[in-house]
């Protein structure tokens, strides 16, 4: 029997190398979306036009967070960096642990029920980084939410550019490899996007688990879309590897009254 499907979605980091096309697939799939961002990040999802909402808060200012999630089914967590900046108090713990804790107790205190994780598998020489997003995973599995983990390879976005990566990417697709390895190998990021976007659609299916490459993929090929071979949205700035990208750093800022 068919799960029932989730309502209202909200996105954070949505602007981001995947986030964009996260929300562009919930577009497309139907969803209800409303996209956190910061003042003067609306401009990154011009192409989305009307059919998103727009919040406005910081992730990493609690004050600015209450209330904000009031009346979602499901929250997306996308906020994250593989790149960090001591000496401006960019660490790993504030980019990826912070975040999704100051995340988490909103979606705790305004009834949000679910919450989908963006994790990582394995960063090599980047131990600090991998720890950082270990922590959060324990931090929400604590909250007493339901929760998705995603502990996603690296993405790229398909070019003429990283032919390597693409070869590396096809062999996660096919037997045995993607019993062996393909939680490490490169994953498409349109294939990433849609798998996330149908995980949020599917609250029963995947509570309380992690999730990895190969199950992004099989939900990717269940989309009606992927089906049609239809292209996803893309996003008007050019990315071409995975960069997790912040878009800015996490100076505070707080709404009006």
């Amino acid at each position: 029997m068919p799960g029932r499907e989730s309502g209202r979605v909200l996105v954070t980091g949505g602007t981001g190398f995947l986030g964009f096309r996260v929300v562009a697939a919930l577009v497309e799939a139907g969803a209800s979306v409303t996209v956190m961002v910061r003042p003067g990040q609306e401009e990154k999802l011009q192409a989305l036009g009307d059919r998103i909402q727009l919040s406005y808060a910081d992730v990493w200012n609690k004050a600015s967070l209450k209330g904000r999630a009031r009346g979602h089914d499901v929250m997306l967590h996308l906020v994250g960096s593989t790149r960090a900046e001591p000496e401006r108090g960019l660490t790993y713990q504030q980019i990826n642990l912070v975040s999704a804790r100051n995340v988490t107790g909103m979606a705790v205190s305004d009834g949000v029920p679910r919450m989908i994780l963006l994790s990582a598998v394995i960063r090599p020489l980047i131990g600090e980084y991998i720890r950082s997003k270990r922590e959060a995973e324990e931090y929400l599995r604590n909250s007493g939410l339901n929760w998705t983990i995603v502990r996603a390879p690296s993405l790229f976005a398909p070019s003429g550019r990283n032919l390597g990566i693409q070869f590396l990417s096809f062999f996660g697709a096919i037997f045995p490899f993607s019993l062996l390895a393909s939680r490490m190998l490169p994953l498409p990021v349109d294939i990433a996007a849609r798998g996330m976007a149908q995980l949020a659609l599917k609250p029963d299916a995947y509570e309380d688990r992690i999730i990895f490459a190969r199950h992004l993929r099989q939900l990717a090929k269940g989309s009606k879309a992927t089906r049609q071979r239809r292209p996803l949205l893309q996003p008007q700035q050019r990315f071409d590897a995975d960069p997790e990208g912040l878009d800015e750093p996490p100076f505070g800022w707080l709404p009006p009254h």
